[in-house]
């Protein structure tokens, strides 16, 4: 630990964000003085030590990108297994309960949603989820495994995606987006489009729906028609749950309170959503005030789009949509895991272009 700490090197951007963040902490713990939330201050403190001192950290430790895309891969591949044994099997699901605190907003007797080892849920784990799915894609591409490796990485894919299914639509979102923008993302020769289409075709005459009523015949609780209709629902354009929820949401009107900034993300009696509102940007409008919110955002994609210049990899460009279109349903940015996994990237790309870059296959697909 202390090699790593003497060997540390930290870039002008990275203090330059971070010189942002301390100024964005003590306008917030001036407004924590007046209205007792101490929320947006925790927010802070985590979003700037997972956000971004991590990463710069754990750059260090790590050989090169494939070994990053290789653990965040094997992790969420356990983390789906667990997550699918919790679906079908309400011991293991009452296990996990007894084990981890959950901040979900949901039950254990919610049969449509599976849980594993971890203290979030739903949308948020699924979002975790589909970190593994971006991984597999990008070793996929710029790593050129073999077969063997290949075909452990497919079903690791595959069984990330499958998890998502159960865990939460917007993490299954974001996973069918990725593999379709990898297949977009390059010309395939015929003999590779042919077999993709056969695997793929495959995989369709699998019959789920039936094969998952099976598996929960002995869930008390479950109903198929309400588990698909729950799925079908997140790629609905008309009568879409999420955007008619986000729409009749209240915004809190701009006033000088809202201006300058309330404090409040919960409310200190009811301890309920103060801003009455699940959007990120809309919760960070009410609690920071409309100013200091635009001057976080801004120069948070500042800060990455900088720091995907310096990589030399602007496929980290499409990162950047994925950051901030989030952040319209809840407020994933503080929730750490998507800023860690998105700077981390970034930075171990950018280590590995500014040492010995050449001798690994990736720079030949750039």
């Amino acid at each position: 630990m202390l090699s790593v700490l003497f060997k540390f090197k930290v870039s002008r951007s990275c203090l330059n964000a971070l010189a942002v963040v301390s100024f964005v902490f003590f306008v917030c713990f001036l407004q924590y003085l007046g209205s007792g939330d101490s929320t947006q201050i925790s927010r802070i403190i985590w979003f700037a030590l997972y956000g971004i001192v991590t990463p710069m950290l754990l750059v260090q430790t790590l050989k090169d990108p494939k070994e990053f895309f290789h653990l965040i891969t094997i992790a969420c591949v356990l983390q789906a297994f667990i997550a699918i044994f919790s679906f079908i099997n309400p011991t293991i699901k009452a296990m996990l309960y007894d084990l981890v605190i959950f901040t979900a907003n949901f039950d254990e007797n919610q049969t449509l949603r599976a849980v594993a080892l971890s203290s979030v849920g739903g949308a948020s784990l699924s979002v975790v989820q589909s970190f593994g799915v971006i991984s597999g894609l990008f070793l996929f591409k710029y790593y050129s495994p073999k077969f063997m490796q290949g075909v452990f990485l497919f079903v690791g894919i595959f069984v990330i995606t499958l998890s998502t299914l159960i865990i939460g639509r917007t993490g299954l979102v974001v996973s069918l987006i990725s593999i379709l923008g990898y297949f977009l993302s390059f010309k395939m020769k015929p003999k590779t489009f042919t077999v993709v289409a056969s695997v793929f075709i495959l995989f369709t005459q699998i019959d789920l729906i039936r094969l998952t009523d099976k598996l929960m015949k002995d869930v008390d609780g479950f109903n198929i028609e309400l588990f698909t209709a729950w799925i079908e629902n997140a790629f609905s354009i008309k009568n879409n749950a999420t955007t008619e929820d986000l729409s009749s949401m209240p915004i809190p009107p701009i006033s000088f309170e809202t201006i300058i900034g309330t404090g409040r993300v919960a409310d200190p009696v009811l301890g309920v959503n103060a801003s009455g509102h699940d959007s990120g940007y809309i919760q960070a409008y009410y609690s920071m005030g409309l100013v200091l919110a635009i001057l976080f955002y801004l120069s948070y994609a500042y800060f990455l789009s900088k720091a995907i210049r310096s990589s030399n990899f602007p496929t980290f460009y499409v990162l950047l949509p994925l950051v901030f279109l989030l952040e319209v349903k809840e407020p994933f940015i503080f929730q750490y895991t998507l800023p860690f996994f998105v700077l981390s990237s970034i930075l171990v790309v950018t280590k590995t272009s500014q040492s010995s870059f050449n001798q690994y296959s990736i720079c030949k697909n750039i």
